[in-house]
């Protein structure tokens, strides 16, 4: 068993990889495409649904199919069900890690159509506008899981399978390198699609979207491949904390931790600069575990007192008045973004050798006539 120092090191390796993957999403989409997202949560919330929801009950019936009886009740059966299903899971690692990876390419896909979804409702709208509508496309979507029983067990929750549970060691260890190796991989796609042609196409429609179209590009359908990719990316991030926590609950997605500490994590660490991306959610994670630890330490000796309303309170102030200094007096955040530079181009001899890369003009006028 890990002590309680080592906890707290995996939850901040846990906390950070799932930001991380968020915040990157968050970044690619206005950081670099200027497309201002305040439903990150709903991409998120979609991940654990499709775990919930879909993954579940494919789980159930392959359990059913091997001989593996389980009660009918959906909602109220749903922790024995799940038991049962964790117990031949265990025995069966090479199908626990099969499911583990459909469930993260299920989510990715959903997250992508979710983010379609969003964008035909949006690709209009500009400005305030657009953030009003998502921040009420976040509250109806948490509305929605509520009242429907299938989607996460409605008010009550749901368990979901742990597909990782045929790991003999301590199960936070396996979640926590799981979590920091898919937030790498995330980070070289993303990467990589910043290098290529797509990635400079991206700035220049944040740049100037009216230049773009001169020159016969679409820039609607560059939005919302950006916007669905971002929302299938921040899925995959569902997926993890519904493996983290084994229960996916409506109330886990809130607007507050999913979309507006990624906006700080992003805004403190430097927009559309992804190694400021990790150091501003690496801020805000310390922060937001910090409070945590603290909160399990002081609410006791709170408990019937008027102190013990402030604390929720004072973590949402502390967020507002970091996003506004930030805003104010460092838009940029503490890592600015860096200029452009394309691999294999020598920017330095094509500022002092302009002539090599100018392919030589001559007037027509005075070109000699041809010879007869």
């Amino acid at each position: 068993m890990l002590g309680q120092v080592e906890v707290i090191l995996m939850n901040l390796a846990i906390f950070f990889g799932h930001y991380v993957i968020i915040a990157m999403a968050l970044n690619f989409q206005y950081g670099n495409a200027g497309i201002p997202n305040m439903s990150s949560n709903v991409s998120v919330a979609c991940g654990a649904y499709t775990v919930s929801s879909i993954v579940l009950k494919i789980c159930m019936w392959i359990g059913e199919n091997v001989g593996l009886t389980f009660k009918p009740d959906w909602v109220y059966d749903n922790p024995s069900n799940v038991t049962m299903l964790n117990g031949f899971l265990k025995t069966s690692p090479l199908l626990s890690f099969s499911l583990f990876l459909f469930s993260i390419a299920l989510a990715y896909s959903m997250g992508w159509l979710v983010g379609g979804i969003i964008h035909r409702i949006t690709w209009n709208l500009r400005s305030s506008h657009l953030m009003i509508v998502l921040i009420m496309i976040s509250d109806a979507a948490a509305l929605i899981a509520a009242n429907n029983w299938f989607v996460a067990g409605g008010t009550l929750g749901a368990f979901v399978p742990n597909f990782l549970s045929w790991y003999t060691g301590d199960n936070m260890l396996i979640v926590a390198l799981t979590t920091l190796l898919v937030g790498l991989i995330c980070f070289f796609v993303i990467r990589t699609m910043l290098n290529s042609p797509f990635g400079r196409m991206m700035r220049a429609v944040r740049e100037n979207e009216w230049t773009v179209m001169s020159v016969g590009k679409n820039v609607a359908s560059i939005r919302r491949d950006v916007t669905m990719f971002s929302s299938g990316m921040m899925a995959v991030s569902g997926v993890l904390l519904s493996l983290y926590f084994s229960f996916v609950q409506y109330q886990f997605y809130t607007r507050v931790d999913y979309t507006f500490w990624p906006w700080l994590m992003i805004t403190l660490g430097g927009i559309g600069n992804y190694a400021g991306t990790f150091l501003g959610v690496l801020i805000c994670v310390l922060i937001l575990r910090t409070f945590s630890v603290a909160r399990q330490l002081i609410t006791p000796h709170l408990i019937n007192t008027n102190w013990l309303r402030l604390i929720p309170a004072f973590e949402g102030m502390l967020l507002a008045t970091l996003l506004l200094l930030f805003f104010v007096f460092k838009p940029m955040g503490i890592i600015p973004e860096k200029k452009l530079r394309i691999p294999g181009i020598n920017y330095k001899d094509i500022i002092w050798n302009p002539a090599k890369y100018t392919a030589p003009h001559t007037p027509t006028w005075r070109k000699k006539p041809p010879e007869t």
